[in-house]
């Protein structure tokens, strides 16, 4: 169901997109820009290791695909993709983080079981930085900044420990309606 127009309202009010972190002094000259370069991101070897391996499995699976698999085997190939996809757009972006329409429980556990075959997190953990990424667009606070370089913004958010105001400012961001979903909170823990 799409939000009516006092909800939209709401939803954008000034206050609430007030992007300016709690220790910057308007008054000085200091940028987002400046900030971005101070910090200097680490990282996670883990992340690095998997999304590699990920994409070499997936080249190596394109191969297979194209020269020895049949046709049932790369219908299921697809297919499985298409879930995935779906648990992540119809699932976890539009009815988690934005809150589009309202589903009962089975599509609910449909969706989250759809975005698990994903491999993107925890349903709780991507509706909380999609939220944080909405609010805080292209400041520090945004998990996937722009200002930080293209490769960053689409891939290398992933590789690397968030910046500190993006954990700081992920605290700030309302998620009990998330939280009280039951399907939510069984696939977080």
């Amino acid at each position: 169901m799409a939000p009516n127009n006092t909800q939209r309202k709401e939803a954008l009010d000034v206050e609430e997109l007030d992007i300016l972190p709690d220790e910057v002094d308007p008054g000085k000259a200091s940028t987002a820009e400046e900030k971005v370069d101070d910090f200097k991101p680490e990282l996670v070897w883990l992340n690095v290791y998997w999304y590699t391996s990920l994409h070499l499995m997936a080249l190596y699976g394109i191969y297979l695909g194209t020269f020895y698999a049949k046709w049932p085997t790369i219908a299921l190939a697809v297919l499985w993709h298409v879930f995935g996809a779906l648990g992540v757009t119809a699932g976890v972006h539009r009815l988690w983080s934005h809150r589009s329409y309202k589903a009962r429980l089975p599509l609910r556990t449909f969706l989250a079981m759809a975005f698990t075959i994903a491999f993107q997190n925890s349903i709780y953990i991507w509706v909380r930085d999609h939220r944080v990424h909405h609010k805080f667009s292209e400041t520090n606070a945004d998990p996937h900044n722009v200002k930080r370089g293209f490769f960053f913004a689409h891939v290398g958010w992933l590789l690397h420990k968030k910046h500190p105001d993006v954990l700081n400012k992920g605290k700030t961001v309302s998620m009990d309606d998330v939280l009280a979903d039951p399907v939510v909170y069984y696939q977080h823990k």
